[in-house]
C-alpha cells in the first residue's frame, strides 16, 4: 500500500475540499445538519435544516425518550435523512476527526495514520489502530475492528455505503466547520458532552487571551498579515479557514489581513485561492506566513518575490507544514501559541 506523508495527504484533502465546494449538497446520508435526539428506539425522527451545515452551526439536542427509559441510541438528523447511532459508542472509527474525540477524552479504536502521527496527536494516540488511507483498502481493516460508530469526512459515496454496512456512519464533509467553538459544541452535542465542550473551550479561550496579550504592542497598529506559498506548481493565498493556520492567525489572534485577502477570501468564504506570480504584491501583507508544500520548487530570489516589502525587511515567517496543515481544535490551540511565539522572537531580533 502506498503511504502518503502528511503533506502529500494534504493534496488529497484539497481535492476533497474542491469537491465539497463544487457539490456541497451531494454528500450521502450521515451528514449532520440540525438536530440530535436521544431515544431508546429507532422510531424517532428529526427535521433537516440545510442552512446549519452551510453556516457550520451546531446541532440542537432534542430529548424524545420516555421518562426513565434507557437511552441506547440517538437520532442525528441529516440533509438526506436520519441516522441512528449509539448514544454511548464504545468502539469508534474516525477519518478526519480524531482530535475531536481525544479532546473529550474519548479514544477511538481506529484512525488514519496521518492523524495518529500528527505532532499534536502522538502523545494521545497510543493504542489506536491505523486504518490506512480513505480508500477501498481501509474497509477490511475497519471491518476487523468491530466498530459501533464511524465518523468520516466522506468524499466518496461508494465508500460511505461500505462503511454503513460495517457500523452506523456519520459523514461530516471536509470543511464543514470553520471555527473552533462551533466545532467543539457540535461534537459535544453529538457525544452528549455539552458541559465538557464548554470546559474545554474555556481553557482554549484563556490560552488565546494570553497569546494575544503576549504580542500586544510588538507590531505597529494596522500592520497586515498574509498566509501564502507554493503548492506543487501553483501559488496560493489562504484565508481564515482550515488551511495553513488561518483559524489561529486571523480568527483567534485577530491579526489583520490585507484588504484583498479580506475581500477575495475571507468575505467570499474561500479558504484558498490560486494566483499568478504577478499578483503576489496585491495579496502580500506587511508580514507574510510562508508555506512551501506539495513538492513545490520555490525560488525565493525571484525578482517579484524579492521585491515584496515583507521579504526585503525580514518579515517572513516560514511555516512548518507538519504543524500548520492540521486544522482540528487541538492543532488550532497550539498554533495560536506558536504564531505568538514567532512574532515575539522576530520582534526581539529586529528592534
Amino acid at each position: 500500500m502506498i503511504r502518503l506523508n502528511q503533506r502529500e495527504w494534504g493534496a488529497i484533502l484539497i481535492a476533497l475540499f474542491v469537491v465539497v465546494l463544487s457539490g456541497c449538497g451531494g454528500s450521502g446520508n450521515g451528514e449532520p445538519v440540525h438536530s440530535v435526539s436521544a431515544t431508546n428506539t429507532a422510531a424517532s425522527t428529526g427535521s433537516g435544516d440545510t442552512e446549519s451545515v452551510a453556516q457550520g452551526t451546531s446541532p440542537r439536542t432534542e430529548e424524545k425518550s420516555a421518562p426513565n427509559a434507557k437511552q441506547d441510541t440517538q437520532i442525528v438528523s441529516t440533509k438526506h435523512g436520519d441516522v441512528e447511532i449509539p448514544a454511548h459508542p464504545q468502539r469508534i472509527i474516525t477519518q478526519g476527526y480524531l482530535a475531536n474525540f481525544l479532546a473529550f477524552g474519548i479514544k477511538p479504536v481506529g484512525a488514519p495514520y496521518w492523524e495518529i502521527d500528527s505532532p499534536y496527536m502522538k502523545h494521545l494516540s497510543e493504542g489506536i489502530e491505523d486504518i490506512g488511507q480513505i480508500d477501498g483498502g481501509s474497509v477490511e481493516k475497519m471491518l476487523s475492528l468491530n466498530s459501533d460508530l464511524i465518523v468520516t469526512v466522506g468524499g466518496d459515496e461508494k465508500l460511505n455505503e461500505q462503511y454503513r454496512k460495517i457500523a452506523p456512519t456519520l459523514v461530516i464533509p471536509y470543511g464543514t466547520y470553520h471555527e473552533v467553538h462551533v466545532e467543539m459544541r457540535a461534537f459535544g452535542e453529538i457525544l452528549g458532552k455539552e458541559k465538557e465542550a464548554e470546559e474545554w473551550l474555556a481553557v482554549f479561550d484563556d490560552k488565546v487571551k494570553k497569546a494575544k496579550a503576549s504580542i500586544q504592542g510588538l507590531v505597529k497598529e494596522g500592520s497586515t498579515y498574509s498566509i501564502m506559498g507554493p503548492f506543487g506548481k501553483e501559488f496560493y493565498i489562504y484565508g481564515d479557514g482550515v488551511n495553513r493556520g488561518g483559524q489561529a492567525i486571523y480568527q483567534q489572534l485577530g491579526l489583520t489581513p490585507p484588504d484583498k485577502v479580506r475581500k477575495d477570501l475571507i468575505e467570499a468564504k474561500i479558504d484558498a485561492l490560486s494566483i499568478s506570480e504577478e499578483k503576489m504584491a496585491d495579496y502580500a501583507g506587511d508580514y507574510i506566513f510562508l508555506d512551501i508544500s506539495g513538492g513545490a520548487e520555490f525560488d525565493e530570489n525571484s525578482p517579484i518575490w524579492a521585491s515584496l516589502d515583507a521579504v526585503k525587511n525580514n518579515r517572513v515567517f516560514k511555516l512548518d507544514g507538519d504543524r500548520f496543515w492540521p486544522y482540528d481544535p487541538i492543532a488550532v490551540q497550539a498554533q495560536v501559541e506558536e504564531v505568538a511565539a514567532m512574532i515575539q522572537e522576530r520582534q526581539g531580533t529586529t528592534k
